[in-house]
């Protein structure tokens, strides 16, 4: 059984606010350190400049939610870190952080994943796609390779995206954390999701729509 792992928002213990850190009003977003420059496909060759201020409304926890970094991974305390650099996971780094709230600058970290190897166990003939603009399912499409899923997607343009109703993999992931290839979901193990439980600030929902073909 495996889990999508993102930031909780709006329980007694994260407070209400979405996202629960915003950025200074001074930072530099064009800067060559910003975390604008943080990619899904690479790491980067310099070190982010990673700072937030606590939101009204919003508390602090071990994984927090922001809207800034355009890129796969999460904002998490030390003791998160200390959990994930144990676990089996996607090739990652961690990028040192702080979230100031109250006057106190508190010490964070990003995690950044990559993993655009995870295209290669995707058994895209029996894996189940279709065009998709918001939640609504507008016609199945016929994808049987990464060629394929390519091109759909430059086809159909900017204006819709490619659904998953049912995303087939070739093997048994040996990872217990990584990334929905040609997606932003960030699943993990039972195991893994075990070991966060004592953890603040994590929702968990259950990954319905990745299968493994060789375990039906």
């Amino acid at each position: 059984m495996y889990y999508i792992l993102k930031p909780a928002v709006g329980t007694e213990e994260t407070g209400n606010a979405y996202p629960a850190v915003e950025s200074y009003p001074d930072y530099d977003f064009n800067a060559p350190s910003s975390v604008h420059k943080l990619s899904f496909h690479e790491f980067p060759d310099f070190n982010p400049d990673i700072r937030f201020k606590l939101a009204k409304g919003a508390n602090v926890c071990d994984m927090m939610g922001q809207a800034t970094i355009n890129a796969n991974g999460f904002l998490i305390s030390e003791k998160l870190k200390d959990i994930f650099e144990k676990a089996n996971i996607i090739p990652h780094k961690f990028y040192p952080a702080t979230i100031e709230a109250k006057g106190t600058l508190h010490p964070y970290y990003w995690l950044h994943l990559v993993w655009d190897d995870g295209k290669k166990i995707i058994d895209f003939p029996n894996s189940v796609f279709y065009k998709q603009k918001f939640s609504n399912n507008l016609g199945y499409l016929k994808i049987n390779s990464e060629a394929d899923f390519v091109k759909t997607k430059s086809e159909i343009g900017s204006r819709f995206m490619i659904g998953f109703e049912k995303l087939r993999l070739k093997e048994q992931p040996s990872y217990d954390l990584m990334i929905v290839p040609f997606k932003t979901d960030i699943f993990i193990s039972e195991k893994l999701k075990f070991q966060l439980s004592s953890l603040t600030g994590l929702e968990y929902e259950p990954l319905t729509y990745v299968k493994v073909t060789s375990l039906d």
